[in-house]
């Protein structure tokens, strides 16, 4: 009878232990569901769309939420439309995911993303075996729904719900699942963080980003961007003869230092159509002009009518020549004396002139004109007679502080190299691309974030806190914490007792005879050593 007393304390300890269980598992996730997947349209395979649902009361951050096939391909993430805002799915609300060959029919305002399908033949979702996985910011797996049988045309698959908010089943089992027809697709419902920090608060209306063109000052407001002036000074778009290598575009300098072409751009077109680099390595001297045939850089300049801006490679405006119209054969476009007029003498490279009274010659083969004397040369580009280059011995040498120049053989005012540089005052630092003097930007501390919200590692902008609503299961990637046994422990204390007590009820003519039997044996041990 001990035995089976004891065989049966010892089953009811593994019975309470087995039946012990640690606290809840909590995730982010555990309210978001797929509720919705339609694998293709009526004879169209790339028409998808999958909707998720916030089947909890409280509203859930899903920026950076992301949905991937069963090659763990990412089918598409949601993210705002604007850098810094967060998207958050409301108590019982929907956000769909949509291909572009359906969202196309849908109304405006309807889709909350939109993704090209990863093959345009059979989509990103395939209908026949296909694993449909929601993923949280960290890529942890949040909802899931894998399927190996087909599915019929015009079919798709829905979770089942019911109840006014719907609340859809998920126990993970495929009893959730119910096949049904194509029917109304759940519209967006999402809403945006619209806490964004104003870069410019000095312009009207709020911007996000930093303003194309424009820079902070030391004072924290927007202010035109600094850089140095180009100009455009002379375009031939209509040469004589064949326009191949004879177009040009003809920039100036009017800074006193050279300047590296490589921040800038060039904008062809009465609408910008057309952008070009200029080639590696170009700069333009001080005060200097410097021209880029359409062999240098292959840009075409209609002859009817057409642009040319130069910017910086952000886009920010430098300089924008007036458009021209209908010019004559061998006529350039030029900027003289600070007025844009026709001249019948192109001069790429040199300072421009006006028009002489000559007529242009349009065809070289058949020419009248009196021949050059022997000290001089017709020029190709403007037909006139040019003197020959001096022998070498007989020019005059240049002044001291001159040289003379390759390219107009006339002697120049050698730039100092070493100029006496002025140290900057406390307050400014030197620029490595100008070498003047310029503010020094005072580093800012961020204000502190409002109550109710947390700053993001990232954009270190503030943003909503989200609550965590707990999940009534395990979910991938979600950390589970034990919070004690003691009641557990209570619990077989108490059992141990009770079956204690009825085993002192139960037995309790076995247990005196066996104390009897003890007592009887002791003292005929002790009358036996007397």
């Amino acid at each position: 009878m001990l035995k089976v007393f004891l065989g049966f304390l010892v089953s009811v300890v593994v019975l309470l232990s087995s039946a012990y269980v640690g606290p809840p598992t909590y995730a982010t996730s555990a309210s978001i569901v797929i509720s919705h997947i339609q694998a293709g349209g009526i004879g169209t395979a790339t028409q998808e769309f999958i909707a998720i649902y916030n089947n909890s009361s409280e509203e859930v951050d899903i920026t950076g939420w992301c949905l991937t096939n069963k090659s763990n391909l990412v089918i598409v993430c949601f993210v705002a439309p604007v850098a810094g805002q967060a998207m958050y799915l409301p108590a019982h609300a929907y956000a769909n995911a949509m291909s572009s060959a359906l969202a196309i029919s849908q109304p405006i305002g309807t889709v909350t993303m939109t993704y090209v399908p990863v093959n345009q033949s059979s989509g990103s979702i395939t209908g026949g075996s296909d694993t449909v996985s929601l993923l949280d910011h960290t890529g942890a797996v949040v909802d899931r729904q894998s399927w190996t049988t087909s599915l019929a045309g015009g079919m798709q698959f829905e979770r089942r719900g019911a109840g006014m908010p719907v609340l859809y089943q998920d126990t993970d089992l495929a009893t959730d699942w119910a096949v049904t027809t194509i029917g109304v697709i759940p519209h967006d419902q999402t809403t945006l963080d619209t806490t964004i920090v104003d870069v410019c608060p000095n312009i009207d209306g709020i911007q996000p980003v930093m303003p194309s063109g424009k820079e902070l000052s030391p004072t924290g407001e927007c202010v035109a961007r600094s850089f140095m002036q180009l100009t455009i000074s002379e375009v031939l778009p209509n040469a004589t003869g064949s326009d191949g290598g004879n177009e040009f575009i003809e920039l100036f300098n009017p800074n006193d230092v050279s300047i590296s072409l490589a921040d800038y751009k060039l904008y062809v077109g009465l609408n910008d159509e057309d952008e070009y680099n200029f080639p590696a390595g170009s700069a333009i001297p001080a005060g200097g002009h410097l021209s880029f045939s359409n062999s240098d850089i292959p840009f075409t300049l209609l002859n009817s009518s057409s642009r040319v801006v130069i910017a910086l490679q952000d886009g920010t405006v430098v300089y924008e020549a007036p458009a021209y119209t209908d010019p004559k054969d061998g006529q350039s476009w030029a900027d003289i004396n600070d007025e844009w007029l026709y001249t019948n003498n192109p001069t790429p490279g040199l300072a421009n002139i006006v028009s002489s009274d000559k007529p242009v010659i349009e065809d070289l083969t058949i020419t009248t004109l009196q021949p050059c004397a022997d000290n001089q040369y017709r020029s190709l580009e403007t037909n006139r007679c040019r003197l020959l280059a001096s022998p070498v011995g007989t020019v005059t040498p240049c002044k001291d502080g001159q040289y003379r120049s390759e390219e107009t053989n006339r002697c120049r005012n050698i730039a100092s190299e070493v100029k006496k540089i002025v140290p900057c005052s406390a307050d400014e630092e030197r620029s490595p691309d100008t070498n003047r003097c310029r503010k020094i930007v005072a580093a800012t501390t961020p204000a502190s974030c409002k109550e109710g919200q947390e700053r993001n590692p990232d954009t270190n902008r503030c943003r909503t806190i989200t609550k965590m609503p707990s999940a009534d299961y395990g979910v991938l990637g979600a950390e589970t914490k034990n919070g004690g046994n003691w009641y557990a422990l209570a619990a077989v204390g108490g059992v141990l007792v009770l079956a204690l007590g009825y085993g002192v009820w139960e037995w309790h003519d076995e247990i005196g005879r066996f104390f009897r039997k003890a007592y009887r044996n002791v003292t005929r041990f002790v009358r036996v050593r007397k």
